[in-house]
């Protein structure tokens, strides 16, 4: 016969004893005791305990606990872990296990009396005869070492009461077991009421006195253990079908006044799909109704209810309605079944059973061997989800767990761990809160503050705890800020401590404990500078000729980072310098290029660096500002003159592969020339220029006393935080640009301002032909801040030399301009709004004017390009011209690009073509010189010969009035082909009817000062036709304008391709005739030009007025000429002859 230790006789009669002693109490005396308890509860103190950001126990009534809890949508794992079976201990137990199959009809949950009812599990031992025959209180019952069942929708309470001094060390192991199916899948426990010895420390020999400890079938026990005292409630969800609870109590207090043993639960089991918070998987259509209020109401209020006058205040709403983060709104049982304050809450969707507000979470793969180290991957197809064991409910003890994120190679990710369940995510305290209750509310913890408990989570920026830590947290009530990766990996460490112990809070709502992260991924630009290769250093390359905004790194950094932007110049196109410049060049004065291409510009948009952490909420709006204005230099900007190293070789933006150079902080930079020009703190912004914040576009340009300006081709940004940037963002925005100072040629005059320019023949080695660009310093265009712009690009020939200018590409955007190409002259005209345009000018002699020989202008590609001209002068410049530009005109929307040509020519003609005088007229007769050339012996000399002698044909006549008062009138034989006047916006005027009438193809081209040109095609003097062309010096038509006194007023006249024949044309001085009445009228004048002119042109045998009135008999004859009397005599005598002549006729 078996036969039991001594120890387990002794033990079972302590039991025997106590049991007895128990029942032989009054009923009354029993619920006064408990009553006790009850007010114990509910009038204590909670102690604040702090469970990871995670975790903090909320502080609650037990009443207020008990409607809460019976309300709860709690979280289920999935595990598929086979459900423990029921235990068969003292031989008594077995009934519980054996309830269904014995043929009673009593589920798993139940325990089948001897009289054949059915009474919970829990009912078992605890002291009532809920059977009614006393078949579940059998003598040296325990309520120890069973395994517990339940079904869904029930909940059920257990008690352990304090052992007699006798039976300690007291030990109890409590099994619950989710059976699946009506029996649930996941086991909530409730921790109601909780005292076990003393809690002395969270790390060492924390629990002398006793412990509880909490397993998971199928998974290795961990060992942590919870002690001390808390007044609930308290949650625990199970992972796996089984929740193993381990009470040890190794003494009693001393003090028999007070006790050091409580353990009051309840439990239930749930449906996996019913866990949202966990899961997630919310559906549009609410779940069966498995809570209703009512059942807390007394019989009148169900009797008003069930009437109906209270149906339009409450709503048997289901206790799974959740919001996006899947937390149950049923928690909070004073809101649940309000209709109004839950349709404020959550807008009415469409129901679909198919569809769902958010989806089922992928909670990662736990790796084997591990408890609850999990992998995740593929975040940017699934919603992953980062949880503390057990979550929502309690975490275990003595815990490390691993949360590995990783992308699969070739994708570029940031990954973002942001809360969505918070660690304590309650609602906010009533309106009547004090703020004693504010205080003891838990907050979120970082850094060295999370020493104390050792419950913390640590995120790393990689894949290993080698790489850099970006964030560390503890404690709860706050959301936590998101953690962002510099790359495809992340690794997120939880780490509890080996002992520990319930606090609670002074809300009165029930909370959720651990933690719940959401990953975010997000595809970037490798090339981008907001991101960064290398976690070690953070530095980046910005090298080239354009423009940029430059923001700080969207990724996290760790405390103590550096982060340093290069900006350099750097050309990307060959320049005028291969033409190889003479070394005497750079012996004359002011012909330097500057030491460097290129200047970095800098605009400071925005310069913020958050308070520290948690700070906000304790400063008023007042103090702010005060705080703001002394400086606080934990993270800083500071913009460097020069370069802090050696430009790498490579050319990628972080010069990945250059190799290391063994450098890991400034000092490695400490031997350089570099000054620091701006340092940008809080509360200390230098400079900034934020009104482009607001429309970059369109606002005023940046000024130089706004911005930086480096003095060489390179500026440094050092970015520097003392403090991790997820809790104490450090942002900042500016505009860089790269100013490209080198202008082609040699200059005029001098300064960086300057934009003239010249190419002198006599200067160059080589006479191939050469580009020339326009100048592209962004402070001479509207978005540097200037509004008008001429740059004088002006090429000087050799004695015998000619200028050909080819214009290939020409951008004149943001204005609506086209040029056309008159193919009579061969010559460009610009059309439309001209305040861009690129203009060509001839100077026939060196000290006469320019001479417009065309205009080029492009908005819209639609213009005639490329444009080639060839001088017949020495002299030539191209005019840049801009007026009236905007922030929108810069060098990308404003420039050309050239070549030019120094050919040969003939080395003088014979006539001079230059006339003063107050008249004149030219006449010229154009032979046949090829016929001469056939007979001479020299056949190649003189065709040569014939060439310079066509070219000199071409030559213009200059035409200029003796004195700057006087205009000039050209008038000669032609017919009017067409007009263009650049000073208007129409520009030309065609006469496109006359073309026919030309029989040749010469052309006569007038040209102003002004630009005004007016072809025709030229008649020879004996012609029949009575066709003629004039054309006025400028300003004759915009008198009197006394602002354009010193206006030139000569013209231009040009015979292009002129045919064998004669020419001719002449020309005469005007003086404008007197405006006013009183004024003495001009002896010589041309009434219908409204002109004074010289007596010299008065009869000379030349007709200069258009009517002819110089010529006039009644103004050129002899007689015209003879004194008054005497034409009077010879009148009088010229009509009696006439009457005696008559008269003798007559006889």
């Amino acid at each position: 016969m078996f036969q039991m230790p001594a120890t387990t006789i002794a033990t079972q009669c302590h039991a025997i004893k106590a049991s007895s002693q128990s029942q032989r109490q009054p009923k009354h005396q029993r619920q006064r005791r408990s009553q006790r308890h009850v007010n114990a509860t509910s009038t204590s103190t909670s102690t604040l305990t702090l469970l990871l950001a995670l975790a903090a126990v909320a502080t609650t009534t037990a009443a207020a606990a008990a409607a809460a809890t019976a309300a709860a949508v709690p979280v289920a794992a999935a595990s598929t872990s086979n459900a423990a079976k029921p235990a068969n201990l003292s031989g008594y137990g077995s009934s519980s296990g054996s309830g269904s199959s014995s043929g009673t009809g009593c589920s798993l949950a139940e325990f089948s009396c001897s009289n054949g009812r059915c009474v919970p599990l829990s009912k078992f031992c605890n002291n009532n005869n809920d059977c009614g025959d006393g078949s579940d209180e059998p003598r040296f019952c325990t309520r120890c070492n069973r395994t517990y069942y339940g079904d869904i929708g029930q909940t059920y309470s257990l008690e352990l009461h304090r052992p007699k001094q006798d039976r300690v060390p007291f030990v109890c192991v409590l099994t619950f077991t989710a059976a699946g199916g009506q029996h649930g899948d996941v086991v909530q426990v409730t921790l109601d009421s909780f005292t076990i010895g003393r809690f002395t420390s969270y790390v060492h020999e924390g629990c002398p006195d006793g412990y509880m400890q909490i397993a998971e079938s199928a998974r290795t026990p961990i060992g942590g253990m919870w002690c001390g005292s808390s007044w609930g409630p308290v949650l625990f969800y199970s992972e796996t079908r089984s929740l193993i609870f381990t009470i040890k109590l190794n003494r009693l207090a001393r003090d028999q006044s007070g006790y050091n043993f409580d353990f009051r639960i309840r439990y239930k089991v749930l449906s996996k799909d019913s866990s949202v918070t966990r899961y997630g998987g919310i559906k549009l259509a609410e779940l069966s109704q498995w809570h209703n209020r009512s059942s807390f109401l007394n019989p009148q209020q169900q009797q008003a209810q069930a009437s109906g006058s209270v149906m339009e205040d409450f709503t048997n709403s289901s206790g799974a309605r959740s919001d996006r983060y899947g937390q149950d709104f049923s928690l909070f049982s004073a809101y649940a079944n309000n209709k109004t304050f839950m349709d404020s809450l959550e807008k009415p969707l469409p129901k679909d059973e198919h569809n769902y507000t958010e989806p089922k979470y992928y909670l990662g793969d736990l790796i084997p061997g591990t408890y609850c180290s999990r992998i995740f991957s593929d975040c940017d197809k699934k919603p992953c989800r980062l949880q503390s064991p057990n979550y929502p409910g309690i975490y275990p003890r003595n815990l490390t767990c691993y949360y590995a994120v990783r992308q699969p190679k070739g994708n570029l990710v940031w990954i973002s761990t942001q809360e969505t369940s918070a660690t304590n995510k309650m609602a906010p305290p009533p309106p009547s809160a004090s703020d004693k209750d504010k205080k003891l509310e838990p907050r979120l913890k970082t850094w060295n503050d999370c020493d104390y408990i050792q419950d913390y989570v640590t995120v790393y920026d990689g894949y290993t705890t080698r790489d850099p830590i970006i964030l560390k947290f503890c404690g709860g009530g706050q959301a936590v800020p998101a953690a962002v990766s510099s790359g495809p990996e992340l690794l997120v460490e939880f780490s509890t401590s080996p002992f520990g112990t319930f606090t609670g809070t002074s809300s009165q709502l029930l909370p959720l404990y651990g933690f719940q992260l959401e990953v975010e991924v997000q595809f970037v630009d490798i090339q981008s500078p907001t991101y960064s290769k290398n976690k070690k250093p953070c530095e980046f390359w910005i090298r080239g000729t354009g423009r940029g905004i430059l923001e700080n790194p969207k990724h996290s950094l760790a405390p103590n980072s550096t982060c340093l932007y290069h900006l350099q110049g750097m050309g990307v196109f060959k320049t005028f310098d291969h033409l190889s410049l003479s070394r005497r060049t750079s012996s004359q004065s002011g012909m330097h290029q500057p030491l460097s291409r290129f200047k970095v510009w800098i605009s400071v948009l925005k310069f913020n660096l958050d308070p520290e952490f948690g700070q906000m909420d304790e400063t008023s709006v007042g103090a702010i500002g005060v705080l703001q204005t002394q400086e606080d230099c934990s993270g800083m900007l500071r913009i460097w003159d020069g370069t802090l190293r050696d430009v790498p070789v490579c050319k990628d933006l972080n010069c990945a592969n250059e190799p290391s150079q063994g450098y890991n902080s400034l000092g490695h930079y400490a031997h350089n020339s570099t000054n620091v020009i701006a340092r940008f703190c809080r509360g200390t912004i230098p400079r900034t220029c934020d009104r482009s914040n607001i429309n970059e576009t369109f606002a005023r340009p940046c000024t130089i006393s706004e911005s930086y300006v480096s003095s060489s081709d390179a500026i440094t940004l050092e970015l520097r935080n003392t403090e991790s940037t997820v809790l104490r963002p450090l942002d900042f925005k500016l505009k860089y640009e790269f100013i490209d100072l080198h202008q082609d040629g040699l200059p005029q005059g001098g300064g960086e301002l300057d934009c003239n320019r010249k190419f002198v023949s006599s200067l160059m080695d080589r006479k191939d032909p050469a580009i020339f660009r326009s100048v592209r310093n962004i402070f001479l265009f509207g978005r540097g801040g200037t509004r008008h712009l001429k740059c004088v690009y002006r090429f000087e020939a050799l004695r015998g030399e000619r200028v050909r200018i080819k214009l290939r590409k020409v951008t004149t955007s943001n204005r609506d301009c086209y040029s056309r190409l008159d193919e009579d002259i061969n010559r460009s005209f610009c059309y439309g709004d001209t305040n861009v345009r690129v203009e060509i000018f001839e100077r026939p002699y060196s000290d006469s004017i320019l001479l417009h020989r065309g205009c080029v202008c492009n908005s819209s590609n639609q213009s005639h390009l490329p444009v080639e001209y060839t001088s017949t002068g020495r002299d030539v410049e191209v005019h840049f011209t801009a007026h009236n530009m905007t922030t929108l005109d810069d060098p990308d929307t404003a420039n050309f690009e050239g070549m030019f040509e120094f050919v040969k020519a003939p080395t003088s003609c014979k006539d001079g073509r230059r006339k003063f005088g107050p008249s004149g007229t030219i006449d010229m007769t154009f032979g046949d010189v090829s016929v001469k050339a056939r007979h001479e012996q020299h056949h190649c000399y003189y065709m040569h010969s014939l060439l310079f002698q066509i070219e000199c044909r071409s030559r213009p006549w200059l035409i200029e009035p003796s004195n700057g008062n006087k205009f000039l009138y050209v008038r000669l034989k032609a017919i009017f082909l067409s007009k263009h006047n650049p000073q208007k916006s129409l520009n030309a005027t065609h006469l496109e009817t006359n073309s026919w009438r030309c029989e040749t193809k010469s052309r006569v081209v007038l040209t102003t000062s002004e630009g005004l040109t007016i072809v025709a095609c030229p008649l020879s003097p004996d012609s029949n036709a009575y066709e003629f062309v004039e054309i006025f010096s400028s300003g004759w038509n915009e008198r009197p304008n006394f602002a354009l006194m010193n206006r030139s007023r000569a013209i231009s006249v040009e015979f292009l391709r002129p045919s064998n024949g004669e020419y001719s044309f002449n020309w005469m001085e005007l003086v404008p005739r007197p405006t006013l009445s009183i004024a003495e009228d001009c002896q010589f004048k041309c009434a219908e030009l409204g002109a004074c002119v010289n007596a010299s042109v008065w009869c000379d045998g030349i007709v200069h007025c258009p009517s002819g009135d110089d010529e006039a008999f009644l103004q050129c004859s002899a007689l015209m000429k003879l004194p008054a009397e005497i034409l009077a005599t010879l009148c009088l005598i010229f009509v009696l002859s006439c009457c005696a002549f008559a008269a003798f006729a007559y006889k």
